[in-house]
């Protein structure tokens, strides 16, 4: 309920003052949403930290401690989990409302569908076009500098981009990250990727892509089709992965 007061003057010198209630529709307004995967769990002390990536209009991603309330839904929580959650302001501080798991199936599942055709700007600086590989196998990969599982897989797509290259494979990496390409750079140094990595920090492809949670990986036929999607990181060294590409090399 919101007041207003109004000044009548009665008579010369004598003034009343009239408040008048003026009804207000409370709005509550939308919880921010952000996806991460778990670092740690603390039960007793109702926290979690999360990798998480940007939640807009709140935070950029990083690393993070919440509160969580109710603290009964950390329970079913492990650290690696990749969870979907929201927020609620208390004071100055942002607690999470709601968590859970996202939906994440252990191997790779099967798909198939038109691969959506994209430009986008390289690391290097010059822009890549996915049907400019139409006639090659093409792995395509999401990922997020703040993504823990997208940086420990990353070494082993380099690995299996060098095994096979040289007989068709194109491996090319999509990041999401939102405010800058430093921390891109820096850490396709580290672990000397030689693949293009496309920048898309205003997220154009996840949605023609239907992506769900970081990483997601699609292996995309000569054709120019999405025959698998993989969702959540996997060891792209083991037999599966190499047999799933040669398949794809035929």
């Amino acid at each position: 309920m919101l007041k207003a007061r109004a000044r009548l003057a009665l008579l010369p010198g004598i003034v009343c003052v009239l408040s008048l209630a003026i009804p207000t529709q409370a709005v509550e307004p939308p919880q921010p949403e952000g996806q991460g995967t778990v670092v740690a769990v603390d039960v007793a002390r109702a926290r979690v930290t999360l990798d998480h990536g940007p939640i807009y209009g709140v935070m950029p991603g990083m690393r993070m401690e919440f509160t969580v309330e109710p603290a009964e839904a950390l329970g079913a929580l492990a650290p690696s989990d990749l969870v979907r959650f929201t927020l609620r302001s208390r004071g100055p501080d942002w607690v999470i409302a709601w968590i859970a798991k996202a939906a994440v199936p252990t191997v790779a599942g099967p798909a198939r569908f038109p691969a959506p055709d994209f430009s986008l700007p390289a690391l290097s600086g010059q822009p890549l076009r996915l049907s400019s590989q139409k006639g090659r196998a093409v792995l395509l990969n999401f990922w997020a500098t703040w993504c823990l599982p997208c940086r420990t897989e990353m070494p082993a797509i380099e690995r299996l981009y060098q095994r096979h290259k040289a007989v068709g494979l194109e491996v090319i990496a999509i990041n999401l990250d939102v405010l800058s390409a430093t921390g891109v750079e820096e850490f396709v140094k580290e672990v000397l990727v030689t693949f293009p990595i496309l920048l898309d920090p205003g997220w154009l492809t996840v949605q023609a892509y239907r992506v769900l949670g970081l990483p997601t990986t699609y292996l995309i036929d000569r054709a120019g089709n999405v025959v698998v999607r993989e969702l959540g990181a996997r060891d792209w060294d083991d037999q599966a992965s190499h047999a799933a590409v040669t398949k794809l090399l035929e």
